[in-house]
């Protein structure tokens, strides 16, 4: 992926600090974090965890399991044009045939127990919150942003309740 810039706003990701926006770099999937006057915070991601946030933070009211699978198992040009897409419902357009694909694998592994369906959701639950995951490089590097749990439905990108910002 050759090197493009996102900036993104409070306008585009709502969880922001007031007077901050988030730069990334999909190509060294480095994420900064610029206040009014510096650099808040900035790390490189791993490729799940950046692929992770990349979809939770263009998703205002949070990602199901088939959204964030779909955006995690995709090819690289799919991402690619993912991350280009201008809005959150044109990278769902482009992730759709995936999407739809983890949705009925979902159901299929649902239909064969709890212990099946956990097995497949495990790739999120890194991504999202173990020790390399978003969640916890979010809070390493002082993004004052989390990931939190939908119950039974995916995660949700929210402001840290105690964030320096």
């Amino acid at each position: 992926m050759g090197t493009q810039f996102m900036r993104l706003t409070t306008r585009d990701v709502p969880a922001l600090p007031v007077g901050h926006w988030l730069v990334l770099n999909p190509s060294d999937r480095i994420v900064t974090l610029i206040g009014p006057e510096s650099i808040s915070a900035q790390c490189r991601f791993s490729n799940s965890a950046f692929r992770l946030l990349f979809l939770l933070l263009r998703s205002p009211y949070g990602a199901n399991y088939a959204e964030l699978l779909a955006c995690l198992r995709c090819s690289e040009t799919v991402f690619r044009n993912v991350f280009q897409a201008p809005s959150y419902e044109e990278a769902l357009t482009i992730l759709a045939p995936q999407i739809n694909r983890w949705n009925k694998h979902l159901e299929r592994s649902a239909q064969q127990g709890n212990v099946v369906l956990e097995r497949e959701l495990k790739i999120v639950r890194r991504a999202a919150k173990e020790r390399h995951g978003v969640n916890s490089t979010l809070q390493q590097h002082g993004f004052a942003l989390t990931v939190k749990a939908m119950y039974r439905k995916g995660y949700l990108l929210t402001r840290t309740a105690n964030g320096k910002y």
